[in-house]
Formats: structure tokens, sequence, C-alpha cells
């Protein structure tokens, strides 16, 4: 798979580059299903079915501060329909006692692990703030982690993942964690480091845009090199590590 990006010499937002992340991840999904296909595999992954939405959805930094611009740029009264789910994701969250250890992300990955934690997340049924009719409503824009969320069995196996087996598809190169690593630091030191969906509004606001030093070259070098260090990785099941 061949793919030619043209990026500025000059310092360059990293948010410039999630256009190009995500046109990535698209191509390697895709390739991946016509594989599957061409074996006689079929992905189950369809639209209506929205048992995934209700996952602990992790996403790069880029991403949360994409989703913020998103949700400010939609039309009254939509807007604020968007905006009280986000509030009543985290109310629940609050009420079921998983608030305080999903916004200290240390705290669940060393004191529980990724899948035990995800497990007690989508138990409690929380939809995603964009799911509406059982569908994305942000499907263009969705996050790379939905993007590279495939599986291969029954969609009602995804309802109960705590009792039934959930296959997922493997890809060649995994967008998301390599998006992820170059942090908000933006100076490509930063360790991967994962945002909830559900709290991408409440961390923006937290953490204001820091200023880029540095030029298109050097962040599509360093996004590069973090996929290459992501080969084969496994695709997450509901609370399965996203990877680092």
């Amino acid at each position: 798979m061949a793919l030619q990006v043209s990026v500025p010499e000059e310092p360059m937002p990293l948010k410039e580059l999630l256009p190009l992340a995500q046109s990535l991840s698209n191509a390697i999904t895709g390739a991946t299903v016509r594989e599957i296909e061409a074996r006689g595999g079929k992905i189950s992954c369809r639209k209506g079915c929205g048992a995934c939405c209700r996952q602990m959805v992790p996403i790069s930094e880029i991403e949360a501060r994409n989703i913020a611009d998103l949700v400010e740029s939609l039309p009254e009264p939509r807007q604020s329909r968007v905006r009280e789910r986000f509030a009543n994701a985290v109310k629940r969250l609050a009420e079921a006692g998983l608030l305080e250890k999903l916004r200290q992300p240390e705290r669940w990955y060393e004191e529980e692990g990724y899948r035990d934690f995800g497990l007690k997340y989508f138990l409690e049924r929380i939809p995603c703030p964009f799911l509406e009719d059982e569908s994305c409503s942000i499907y263009r824009d969705r996050p790379i982690t939905c993007r590279e969320f495939l599986v291969t069995t029954p969609p009602k196996n995804c309802r109960d993942p705590s009792h039934e087996v959930i296959r997922s598809v493997k890809l060649p190169i995994s967008v998301g964690p390599a998006l992820a690593k170059l942090g908000a630091s933006d100076d490509g030191a930063s360790p991967v480091r994962w945002v909830p969906l559900v709290l991408a509004l409440e961390w923006t606001t937290a953490n204001p845009v820091p200023p880029s030093n540095r030029s298109g070259q050097e962040l599509l070098g360093e996004l590069v090199r973090h996929l290459t260090k992501n080969k084969n990785p496994t695709v997450a099941e509901p609370g399965a590590d996203p990877g680092t």
C-alpha cells in the first residue's frame, strides 16, 4: 500500500495531522477487510449495532481536541443535546464509582488492569454521546479506535462480552496508539496518552492547546516511527488494552 502526502516544513499544529492519520487508518482497515472477505470471512459490524458504542473508548489527545471542536461547531439545539449526553455520562460514571479512576488512568491501569476496568465500564451500558438510533452520528469523524475495531463473531456476542467469545480482527498496523504517542506536549517525548472519549470536553477545557514547535515533516516522521513499532496488534475488545 503506497501513500503520498505533503506536509509543511514550518511548525504545524498536531491536529492538522489527524486527517492523514484517519485516512491511513481507513486504508489499513479497508485492506484488512478485503483480505478477510477474500478468504471467505465476514465482518459482523453493521450500522444499527451499537453494542461497541458502550465501551470505554480511548482516544488520543489530538482526537479529544477535535471532538471538542466538533461539538462546538454543532448548531443548536443539537449542540446542547450532545453536551447533555456528555454530562449524563459523567454523572452515571460518578454514581457507579468509576469517574475518579477514569480521570486518573494510572490508578485503574495499575490497580485493576485495562481489561477489568473496561469491563466494569461496559457493564454500566453508558452510550457514547454521539450514539443515535444505535448508530454513530459522527461516523466520518469517529475516533481511530472505533475505525480499528472489527469483529467476525455474531453481533449478539458483543452485548455480553463477559460471557460470550468475541473474535476481534488483527490489523497489520494500528494507527491509534501511534497517534496517541505524539502526546499533548508536542515534543515527541510523551508516553502514549489516552483520553476517555466521554471526558474529552472536560479534558480539553483543562488542557489548553500547547504551542507547536515541530514542523509538519518532523511530526509525520514521528508518527511513522511510532507506526513501525505497532505492527500486528490485536484490535481492542471490550475491556481489552488498546496498546501502548
